[in-house]
């Protein structure tokens, strides 16, 4: 904790000396303070001061240092310099540690060491839990009516968990798991998709899947229903399935899913995986599934957890989130396996730099950086196929993009796995024909991509098609034919599929920054208050903000107010709370308890003392 020329006699006025670094990492730790986008560092101070938000915060406090915070709130008094000499960080530190929880017996647990302390202290005041400088800390009132008011009779360890008795994997072999798992991840949306674009998707009113879809999905993909489902959720999280125009209850592909098939392999994975990692089925489970791999990843490379030491330190680090994550985490652990994420239970390293780096999906880019190891591990795309006899087609690889619709719309896939094989029919040719696939727009295509003569019952089909009705907008003739390339119709597409807006789980540090610095230059712009006012710094146009801010400091308020007969009033009080729709306060003249209705006060500044 730097120390400051001035100890601020608020929260706002510390939020106001804050860098702006310091500032920006406290909206991406507590997002809910940046939405809607604060003006000014009052409505900040403000927004962090409610029990929800406060109880949010220690939602994200290790087992150390919710201990450092229950051991702050149970003092009962802010630390001042009149508190036994300057307390600065050290002897704050200090002073807790020489005072910590007993148990039963009476035996005074190990103390932990100051700096341990000290670095809880700065966790603690990052997140605005505790507000003031190096030589005056307090807690924010919220905090203490969160926290349970018994301390545990043991002190928690202030590091995390370690397992060096953990089984290693080699690491060539985890990656090349992982990479076949991240293979079939790929074809398993490729035909998913492929799928709902000859039968689309049917969603009932809530949004969800429909359980027949489920099951259809499940023998398609073969893959129980469970897990099929959430393969869908990926896609349609990934951007590549959408609502059909004119019907929300259908699930088509969208633009994006044509522009994704044209990207490498380790491309189209690095979307799928983000998309799963950002996708959550639960809201439990939208902190849980970054933290479950990190965990992975700060024991050591290629080490092997069990769901039951996961849990174990996953709940050092979220202990007040515990009954959420005992059988979540067993689930992510089985996710991130077939995902790609990990391999034989380890964590791979593409897997690793997926979980480290900050995704966004917001559109199919296919200059998007890859994970390069992954690129060396995954099959090369082919452009061709062997045509058989008996009307299939093998594809000895993955096809590229262009190959894969090609086939896509001639074809149907019959089966998956070292090599796709496609089944020409009668059905699938004419759903080409009404597309707007000409007959020797078929052959041509058929002849490029396969490496053996066309059969004769193959021939026989597509020349076959010639009786039917011509398929309207066959050709376009705006567009021009270019080396054997034929232009036809495409199939329906929605549009790129958009995220519901809600309260984000999280943002980013550059749209922090850029919160940052419009209540910077707002300041900056405001007029400059005339000399001759006395004390107008201290009001704030906000009675919220204001009743909020004198409930930390502890200073007198006034506040003006209509009566249930409509007539005005005005009281100078020690605001004790406010929450619920109430202003618990004393006056402080009298002592009286007073509790006002929120709705009835129609301004309100602090009385601070001229220093």
């Amino acid at each position: 904790m730097a120390p400051h020329a001035d100890t601020p006699r608020t929260l706002t006025q510390m939020l106001r000396d804050w860098d702006d670094k310091a500032l920006a990492r406290l909206l991406m730790s507590r997002p809910d303070l940046a939405v809607p986008a604060p003006t000014d560092y009052s409505q900040i101070a403000s927004r962090s001061t409610t029990r929800h938000s406060v109880s949010q915060s220690l939602d994200l406090l290790t087992a150390f240092e919710l201990w450092v915070a229950q051991r702050a709130c149970a003092l009962g008094r802010p630390f001042e310099q009149s508190d036994s000499g300057v307390f600065d960080a050290d002897s704050f530190a200090e002073a807790i540690a020489a005072n910590p929880g007993r148990s039963d017996t009476g035996r005074v647990p190990n103390p932990p060491d100051p700096p341990d302390i000290v670095n809880a202290l700065d966790r603690l005041l990052g997140l605005g839990l505790l507000w003031g400088d190096a030589s005056s800390l307090r807690p924010v009132r919220a905090m203490a009516s969160s926290l349970t008011t018994a301390d545990p009779e043991t002190i928690p360890d202030p590091h995390a968990p370690r397992f060096d008795d953990a089984p290693h994997q080699p690491g060539d072999l985890v990656d090349k798991v992982a990479a076949g798992s991240a293979f079939e991840l790929v074809r398993r949306i490729d035909v998913l998709v492929e799928h709902c674009d000859h039968q689309p998707a049917t969603l009932v009113k809530s949004g969800e899947l429909a359980s027949r879809e489920t099951r259809t999905f499940g023998a398609l993909l073969d893959l129980p229903a469970p897990v099929a489902g959430v393969h869908l959720k990926i896609a349609r999280a990934a951007g590549l399935l959408g609502a059909m125009p004119g019907s929300d209850l259908k699930l088509i592909p969208t633009r994006g899913f044509d522009e994704w098939q044209s990207l490498t392999l380790a491309a189209q994975w690095q979307l799928l995986a983000a998309a799963w990692l950002d996708q959550h089925e639960r809201p439990a489970s939208a902190w849980l599934k970054r933290l479950t791999l990190q965990g992975i990843a700060s024991i050591g490379d290629f080490v092997v957890l069990t769901p039951e030491q996961l849990h174990t330190w996953v709940s050092w680090q979220r202990p007040r989130r515990v009954p959420a994550t005992a059988r979540l985490t067993a689930s992510i652990l089985d996710q991130a396996a077939w995902v790609g994420v990990t391999g034989l239970g380890a964590l791979a390293s593409f897997g690793a730099a997926l979980v480290a780096a900050t995704s966004e999906i917001t559109a199919v880019s296919p200059s998007a950086s890859e994970p390069s190891c992954l690129a060396g591990l995954l099959p090369p795309r082919v452009d061709h196929v062997l045509v058989q006899a008996d009307l299939t087609a093998i594809a000895p690889g993955p096809l590229d993009g262009e190959a894969a619709r090609d086939l896509g719309s001639l074809a149907d896939v019959e089966s998956r796995g070292g090599a796709t094989v496609y089944r020409f029919s009668a059905a699938s040719l004419q759903r080409a024909y009404r597309l707007g696939w000409r007959v020797p727009d078929i052959v041509s295509t058929l002849e490029r991509r396969s490496r053996t003569p066309l059969p004769q019952p193959l021939l026989y089909l597509v020349h076959d098609l010639k009786r039917l009705p011509s398929p309207n907008e066959a050709f376009r003739a705006d567009q021009s034919v270019s080396a054997g390339h034929f232009v036809h119709s495409g199939p329906l597409r929605a549009p790129h599929s958009e995220p519901e807006p809600s309260m984000p789980a999280e943002i980013t540090f550059a749209a922090a920054q850029r919160l940052v610095q419009a209540i910077r230059h707002t300041e900056a712009d405001a007029p400059e208050e005339s000399s001759a006012r006395p004390q107008t710094s201290n009001r704030i146009d906000s009675p919220l903000d204001t009743l909020r801010e004198a409930v930390e400091t502890g200073e007198v308020v006034w506040f003006g107010y209509v009566d249930t007969r409509g007539a005005s009033g005005e009281r100078l009080v020690l605001a004790k709370s406010v929450g619920e729709g109430r202003l618990q306060a004393r006056d402080s003249r009298t002592d009286e308890a007073l509790t006002v209705p929120l709705r009835r006060i129609t301004s309100a500044h602090i009385i601070r003392r001229t220093t």
